[in-house]
């Protein structure tokens, strides 16, 4: 049998776990680590395997793609110390 044939398709909407480590670029451990973490895209069981909604792992990707919202209060609390300027000498 070719592996094709014994290979269940994902549900409609869904990928398996490699599928999704191919399209965010994450290795497959560090995918399943996100998981378990809670800090990767949410993920559900079919058939005792991961599957991933796919457009939860584009929504995902492109939260992690956009740049964080700025704070101005932080920012100009991250500014660097101004320089101390020293007396002249006489």
């Amino acid at each position: 049998m070719r592996k094709s044939e014994t290979e269940l398709a994902a549900p409609a909407g869904y990928i398996w776990a490699d599928e999704a480590s191919r399209l965010t670029g994450l290795a497959l451990k560090t995918l399943y680590n996100y998981r378990y973490k809670g800090i990767g895209p949410p993920s559900t069981n079919y058939r005792r395997k991961v599957v991933y909604k796919l457009a939860d792992v584009e929504a995902w990707m492109t939260q992690q793609l956009a740049p964080p919202p700025v704070d101005p209060e932080r920012l100009r609390e991250s500014r660097p110390p101004e320089l101390r300027r020293l007396p002249k000498r006489p």
